[in-house]
């Protein structure tokens, strides 16, 4: 046994007892934000650029599972954990969620201060998802239904104070859009479209986007995947995602592709 292998609980045993000895002593007040997207939506990229911001805090993908409000606080640790960051000073801390690991509890607890719901449209998300985990277009295609349909409930719990973003806004109408979601989490600098890597980017133990393009530090348009789908599964896929987009509009989830349309307009007057 190596000296480092004997060495090494003592050192994260230290490292946790300074992170909670700190959140205890100076009861640091987070706005909890949560990032609540499905398979290949573009959310390591959106978190990325959250985390770049100077007053948020994040790690990417934690897959915590938070089972009442008292659970944000593990956010806290994990995140300090995963950027070997014994103290966070920023006021928001930012996670990543695309699986089933928040309860409705939290979801209504005022201790969550803003949600973003991340979809992308469906016909690159099936086709990224068969890609990834080498499954049948019809698996994939019940993997991205269900997470939808997870998507609108939480959209029904949180109302207001979530925002639906697309991918396609994100890439293709940055500035607009980023400019929306400042406004948005109340940020008081502006988000930008670059960020910088951190320990956690392109890891592949499950945490977040393996790929190139996640470690280049700005926005880039993933390249579609040459896979064929069936006319009734782009059917189908499409239905689900537009009765999405509705229901989250009738849940008075706001939208951010109406908030990049008034700011383009006030651009063009200006």
């Amino acid at each position: 046994m190596t000296l480092w292998k004997v060495i090494r609980p003592a050192i994260w045993a230290s490292f946790r007892a300074t992170s909670r000895l700190y959140l205890l002593l100076s009861m640091r007040d987070y706005r909890f934000v949560f990032i609540l997207g499905h398979m290949r939506s573009g959310s390591s990229l959106l978190a990325h650029l959250l985390a770049d911001h100077p007053d948020i805090a994040g790690a990417g993908e934690t897959h915590l599972s938070y089972r009442t409000a008292a659970d944000l606080s593990k956010l806290i640790v994990k995140t300090c954990e995963l950027l070997r960051r014994p103290v966070l000073r920023e006021a928001y801390l930012v996670d990543q969620i695309n699986h089933p690991y928040v309860a409705d509890e939290v979801l209504r607890s005022g201790r969550l201060y803003r949600c973003v719901i991340l979809i992308r449209e469906p016909e690159a998300t099936i086709r990224s998802t068969m890609s990834m985990l080498k499954c049948t277009e019809q698996e994939a295609l019940d993997v991205y239904t269900k997470r939808l349909d997870e998507l609108i409930h939480y959209g029904r719990l949180l109302a207001g104070r979530a925002l639906v973003l697309q991918y396609n806004d994100l890439v293709d109408r940055t500035d607009a859009t980023l400019a929306a979601l400042t406004r948005f989490l109340e940020l008081i600098s502006p988000l930008t479209p670059h960020y910088a890597t951190h320990r956690m980017t392109g890891r592949v133990e499950g945490y977040g986007d393996p790929s190139g393009n996640i470690k280049t530090g700005k926005i880039i348009r993933t390249a579609g995947h040459r896979i064929l789908l069936s006319s009734d599964t782009l059917h189908s896929a499409t239905r689900v995602f537009d009765n999405c987009l509705a229901d989250l509009h009738t849940a008075a989830v706001q939208n951010v592709s109406d908030a990049t349309l008034r700011v383009e307009r006030q651009q063009i007057r200006l």
